[in-house]
């Protein structure tokens, strides 16, 4: 392992919230190298001033680096899409371990740290993964992922949150990049194919935000995503019922946040239930 993380950002008309995302990113201290790449699409609205003060500031030895050492690139020019611009910097990218943090997300402090530790004390895994704070404007729902029976949980639906996912250059030149036919769940189908021939470890902590709001793709593409989400449940073996539908429906539930405070066991007695039945009927 070079020590070195490749992190690319893809990004298109997002100046409201990339500064953030860069901030993030860059801030990250501790014994490792960055290689951050932000693949522009063709921004007018003010992201390329935004990266032009970053590059400047790094090259210029103006910004305050706290890890051992920043590659900064970026380009602004057209794309084939989300998942065509990712493919566009991973290829370039010179980092041994590998994560993609989108323009209006951004990572909590000391992740990168974190990451590198359990890379060098699990020199097998090909994918970590942890949680996620969802951010609705001022408000955040801390959002844990999935621990056990990875394999059976990950074929239910796409259980591992993009943003707080780091995998291996390795494993993702074994799975081919990412599948740009694609659009909205290409993580999902990259960790199915990761998981097909490589070893996953889930870490316990928050590691990155996901905000949610009206014009994100995540809030208006939700039909898109439940096609694509059906097609790779298909392609793996997957339950035939959306997993994703129940899960949507929890938080429209009264006081569902306050059974899962005060009485966990029976909250995840419930929830491994309702899951069980889903089970039953699987893609063969």
């Amino acid at each position: 392992m070079n020590n070195k993380i490749t992190i690319v950002t893809p990004s298109l008309n997002q100046a409201q919230f990339l500064e953030q995302t860069i901030e993030s990113v860059l801030s990250q201290g501790g014994d490792f190298y960055i290689d951050y790449i932000i693949t522009d699409g063709g921004s007018v609205d003010g992201s390329l001033d935004i990266i032009k003060k970053y590059d400047f500031l790094l090259k210029e030895n103006k910004y305050p680096i706290g890890c051992r050492g920043i590659e900064f690139r970026w380009w602004s020019k057209p794309d084939k899409g989300q998942t065509n611009a990712l493919n566009n910097g991973f290829r370039v990218g010179t980092g041994d371990i590998c994560a993609w943090i989108n323009s209006d997300d951004w990572y909590e402090p000391g992740v990168f740290q974190i990451i590198i530790n359990k890379f060098r004390e699990n020199p097998i895994i090909d994918l970590i993964y942890g949680n996620t704070f969802d951010v609705f404007g001022d408000k955040k729902r801390r959002g844990e992922a999935s621990q056990s029976d990875f394999e059976k949980n990950l074929q239910e639906g796409c259980q591992i949150s993009q943003q707080a996912a780091f995998f291996t250059r390795k494993s993702l030149e074994r799975a081919g990049f990412l599948n740009e036919s694609f659009s909205y769940c290409m993580d999902y189908d990259l960790w199915m194919k990761i998981l097909k021939n490589g070893k996953v470890l889930f870490v316990n902590a928050d590691l990155a935000n996901f905000r949610l709001w009206p014009e994100s793709k995540t809030c208006s593409m939700q039909k898109k995503f439940k096609e694509e989400e059906n097609i790779i449940r298909k392609k793996y073996g997957g339950s035939i019922i959306n997993p994703g539908v129940i899960h949507r429906l929890r938080y429209r539930i009264p006081g569902i946040d306050i059974v899962k405070k005060h009485c966990p066991r029976g909250y995840r007695f419930c929830k491994n239930i309702i899951y069980r039945v889903i089970n039953l009927w699987r893609y063969k």
